[in-house]
């Protein structure tokens, strides 16, 4: 599908990115293995930065999702004969005693954490889709930015569930293709290349950079 779409509008967007956590990218994490291994490129995390810093240089607001737990993980006790699924599950997170509040390992990595009174937030949240914590919605509500722009962690999870929610509640959505993952392979690459464009623009971070840069 080939679509025009004007530069981004810089005054309408907001950044958010998704399980940028302690344990997904660093390589003392739990998790860190789901990440290393799915990544498109050797330096997305310093593509994700440059995002970060473009966003910060030219008054983005910025959101972190991060996916955290309870100790104990009771948000995922449930798994109705097994037949209840979702990453979490699947991807072993009580069993390897992952994102629990309040730890490192749920932590938003150090160096792109929130500055303290900069337009950045860090959102709870014990499920993939941000639109599920009801502070989301309020936070964009109140910054008044309508188009949403998606990086982090996972393409089929986090990424894509929230540029579904964000259509059906008319939110534009820019996904960048080089800062997400590929953790299920040729699946995760055509979901970029065939899904999301039903729900948004799929981009380079390089360009995205560019276009809000532009005089």
């Amino acid at each position: 599908m080939s679509e025009h779409f004007p530069p981004v509008p810089v005054d309408d967007i907001v950044l958010v990115i998704t399980h940028l956590q302690n344990d997904f990218w660093d390589p003392a994490g739990a998790g860190y293995a789901f990440t290393r291994d799915t990544l498109p490129y050797p330096d997305t995390r310093a593509r994700i930065g440059a995002v970060i810093g473009a966003c910060r240089a030219h008054g983005v607001p910025i959101i972190y999702h991060n996916e955290t737990f309870r100790p104990g993980h009771p948000e995922l006790a449930e798994r109705r004969g097994g037949y209840l699924r979702g990453s979490g599950r699947v991807l072993g997170l009580p069993e390897h005693n992952m994102a629990v509040r309040g730890t490192w390992g749920a932590a938003t990595l150090e160096a792109f954490k929130p500055r303290p009174g900069a337009p950045e937030f860090e959102i709870d949240n014990a499920k993939v889709d941000p639109f599920t914590c009801s502070e989301f919605e309020t936070l964009l509500r109140n910054l008044n930015r309508h188009v949403l722009v998606l990086a982090g962690l996972a393409t089929n999870f986090g990424i894509e569930m929230t540029a579904r929610s964000a259509s059906e509640r008319e939110y534009g959505v820019v996904v960048l293709a080089d800062c997400t993952d590929r953790l299920l392979g040729d699946y995760s690459e055509a979901t970029l290349r065939v899904l999301l464009p039903y729900f948004g623009r799929v981009m380079e971070s390089a360009t995205f950079i560019q276009e809000i840069s532009a005089p």
